[in-house]
């Protein structure tokens, strides 16, 4: 079974991606892999965001906190000075002595003593209190203190200035001063009265300010706690830079929130551009701004280290995942991929392939199966060879015929264009043997034509040199005669002669004929030739090929009536030609011969007329005038004739020049008066006051109005004939009107057309019908158009335009 054919063979074979490598081992790993991955990595991705908010939602809160602890801190120390102060101040030694150096004039002993005892209790004080690094004692009415003391073993601010406080009987103040971050209390002396005398000011020691503010808190080793003044001054010591001196202008987020009195937390960069997250307010005790803050690299690190540790977690699961669903997938899928693969060696034509069956699941159900299904496959392909065999001898034999076919319809197809292309007789004869011959490879074709009695079948074309020769003896074959050609040409039948009867029934016998077919050319009922055809080949025509080959007579014989019927038509055509030359050389020959002896005709009839040869009776004159009428009549005809020959020979010229076409019109109106002057007849102008000059041949114009003004008084005996003229664009149209006779509908382009008259009731058509044809040819050289619009009984307009200037 493994040895197929060449052409079996020569198919590709299939190969198969299987196992891990691809197919279903790597689909089933990859749906393992999603479906644990997918879930564990959302499951972590919310968790780590959930986390995130709610660490960051604590360190929000433990800032405010600790600005909250801190503003506690601050405002108790600065009540506890404040309080200092105020026991100070209420000492009896103190007040005794302040009232002296508030009431008693410097140069007093008293003042002196005063002056001793109190800067004494002051330093004493200053040596007890560490909240304090100075005081100062000031009038109420100056400015300038009545005795300030400072503590020498502090490091005081190099400041001088003190706040400007007023003089109150109760209460203290805090305030900043505005050059440097000092902080200053204030308490009043009062007097006997209970009256302000005094003030004491109190300066307070910064560095208790920055042991408050550097407190250890919950902010870890990069966080902060400061104080801001509304300058941007640091009040106390920056973590930042424990070396950077004091004052320091800040400026940050936070800072300026907190300036503005605006309490929050966020994040932002602070005064020294590190990413932070803080906390910040207002203090309106000590107007200056709070801030808690915290370096975010810190803070967020626990956040972190819990995403580190969960995207390893999930990396952890997810390998541990590959390998398991490897594991499976390989248990899965190698049954599989053993059955696969012995399906593919199947495919590619080895039959004696089994699956061995060493399980009782699905897999072995399937394995069983495939066994049945090749045992088979191999029963069904021991008989199909031959079948296949079989039937691809009959596939080449029929696709034989179908390309034989498909030749005999393209020659078929062919042998019609030509027969439509070609009406020369000889060369579509020449062309269709030729053709033939070459698409069938026959070994001779040839066409015979019946002669005019019908009796004889004449050789008129031969295909390859045999027809040459056979043309130039001339081949003759009598219609009855016992050749095929005679026999077809009889019977109007076609006719086969196989290789035995070819010698006996040829209509000449050629060594390489083996079989000759001939078809009837006929058309209708008539017959009128034969194709003959000589084949190398023996029973070469059969059922079909008689069918097709008829078929393609029957269109030669189509054909060679065309080419006869056009032949006809040509010489009738030449003919036309001809009869058309003669008729217009007589007519201009006749014209110029008439011509001459009218003119004299007409010219000694009005001599005769106006007596010059001597007085003539009434009857002779009104003979005479008849004599010169239609003398002048027949000219005006001969005119016309010589004007049609002109046209027709392309030898008539328009001379242009620019016409008043109001004046022509009034001159022709004047000359056609004397034909309606027996008539009832009115003759009017409708003239455009604003006709412009055109471009025209003023005769031949002339010549168009007289004979439409001619025909109207001609056909019209009572009523009017109106002329009208009037620019219209860069045209003028021109009408003229009639209430004559009127001309019926279907005669309405043929008055146009020369020697034709319409049928207007009269009894005998007057003129030779070329007057409206010259007028339609001069309109028309001139680039305009004519038209009529009649009804019968009611009148006739014709209607031409001219272009105002020359085209």
């Amino acid at each position: 079974m493994k040895n197929r054919s060449a052409t079996e063979q020569a198919e590709p074979t299939i190969s198969a991606t299987t196992g891990m490598q691809g197919g279903l081992g790597r689909t089933l790993l990859a749906a393992f892999l999603v479906l644990a991955i997918v879930p564990m990595s959302t499951i972590s991705f919310i968790a780590v965001n959930r986390t995130r908010q709610d660490m960051r939602q604590e360190l929000m809160t433990r800032l405010t906190a600790v600005a909250t602890l801190k503003e506690a801190q601050i405002q108790r120390w600065i009540t506890e000075r404040s309080r200092s102060l105020a026991v100070l101040s209420s000492k009896p030694d103190v007040q005794q002595a302040a009232m002296t150096l508030l009431t008693q004039h410097p140069s007093s002993a008293a003042y002196d003593a005063a002056y001793t005892n109190l800067r004494d209790s002051l330093r004493a004080e200053l040596m007890q209190d560490t909240g304090f690094a100075a005081f100062l004692l000031r009038g109420e009415d100056s400015d300038e203190p009545l005795l300030e003391v400072m503590a020498t073993h502090k490091q005081v601010s190099t400041d001088t200035t003190w706040p400007e406080v007023s003089l109150t009987s109760d209460g203290h103040h805090v305030s900043l001063s505005s050059v440097a971050p000092t902080l200053n209390v204030t308490y009043s002396i009062p007097g006997p009265e209970g009256e302000a005398l005094g003030l004491l000011i109190g300066r307070l020691d910064i560095t208790a300010l920055d042991q408050i503010m550097t407190e250890p808190t919950e902010l870890g080793e990069m966080g902060e706690t400061y104080l801001v003044t509304p300058a941007g001054q640091s009040i106390s010591a920056l973590a930042t830079d424990a070396n950077i001196p004091l004052p320091v202008f800040l400026h940050s987020q936070g800072i300026d929130a907190a300036l503005a009195e605006h309490g929050g937390s966020g994040l932002y960069d602070n005064y020294a551009g590190q990413p932070v997250i803080g906390a910040y307010r207002w203090l309106p005790e000590l107007q200056a701004a709070l801030l808690a803050e915290q370096a975010q690299a810190e803070a967020f690190a626990p956040e972190d280290r819990l995403a580190t540790m969960l995207v390893g977690t999930t990396l952890a699961v997810a390998l541990l995942t590959t390998l398991l669903a490897a594991v499976v997938t390989r248990q899965i899928t190698r049954p599989i991929v053993l059955l696969t693969m012995r399906a593919v060696r199947i495919a590619n034509g080895d039959l004696e392939q089994t699956v061995p069956v060493d399980r009782r699941d699905e897999i072995g159900i399937l394995a069983r199966a495939f066994n049945i299904m090749t045992a088979e496959l191999r029963a069904l392909y021991n008989g199909l060879e031959q079948k296949v065999a079989e039937r691809t001898t009959q596939l080449r034999e029929a696709n034989r015929r179908v390309r034989y076919r498909a030749m005999q319809l393209a020659v078929s197809a062919e042998v019609g264009r030509v027969a439509t292309s070609i009406l020369d007789l000889d060369v579509l004869l020449s062309r269709v043997v030729e053709l033939i011959r070459d698409y069938y490879r026959f070994t001779y074709v040839a066409i015979f034509l019946l002669d005019d009695t019908g009796q004889w079948a004449v050789l008129r074309e031969g295909s390859g040199e045999l027809g040459d020769t056979l043309k130039a003896k001339g081949q003759w074959l009598s219609v009855g005669e016992p050749s095929l050609v005679g026999q077809v040409a009889e019977k109007s039948e076609p006719r086969v002669l196989s290789k035995a009867d070819v010698r006996s029934g040829s209509s000449f016998h050629l060594s390489s004929t083996h079989s000759e077919a001939a078809f009837p050319l006929r058309i209708g009922g008539r017959t009128l030739g034969v194709l003959d055809i000589h084949s190398p080949h023996a029973d070469a025509f059969d059922e079909d090929d008689v069918k097709v080959l008829q078929g393609i007579a029957d269109q030669i014989a189509i054909a060679i009536e065309n080419a006869r019927a056009y032949e006809l038509e040509r010489e009738a055509a030449r003919q036309l030609r001809e009869a058309e030359e003669m008729r217009r050389r007589f007519l201009a020959h006749m014209s110029h011969e008439l011509r001459e002896p009218l003119t004299n005709i007409i010219g000694f009839s009005r001599v005769i007329l106006k007596g010059i040869d001597g007085p003539i009776s009434d009857q002779q004159r009104s003979d005479l005038e008849i004599v010169y009428a239609n003398g002048q009549h027949l000219l005006g005809l001969i005119n016309d004739l010589l004007d049609v020959a002109q046209i027709e020979a392309g030898l008539m010229e328009l001379e242009f020049k620019e016409v008043d076409l109001r004046e022509l019109i009034h001159s022709v109106m004047a000359t056609i008066s004397a034909l309606v002057r027996d008539k009832d007849i009115q003759l009017q102008q409708e003239i455009h006051p604003e006709l412009p000059p055109i471009e025209a041949d003023g005769t031949r114009l002339r010549q168009v109005l007289l004979k439409l003004l001619s025909n109207a008084a001609k056909f019209t005996d009572r009523g009017s004939i109106t002329v009208g003229a009037w620019p219209n664009g860069n045209q003028v149209q021109v009408t003229v009107a009639d209430t004559g006779r009127g001309i019926p509908e279907e005669d309405h382009e043929r008055v146009f057309e020369r020697f034709e008259q319409g049928e207007s009731g009269v009894k005998r058509p007057q003129g030779i019908g070329v007057g409206l044809a010259l007028c339609k040819e001069f309109v028309e050289m001139h680039g305009g158009r004519i038209w009529v619009e009649s009804q019968e009984e009611v009148g006739s307009t014709f209607t031409f335009t001219l272009p105002i200037r020359r085209q």
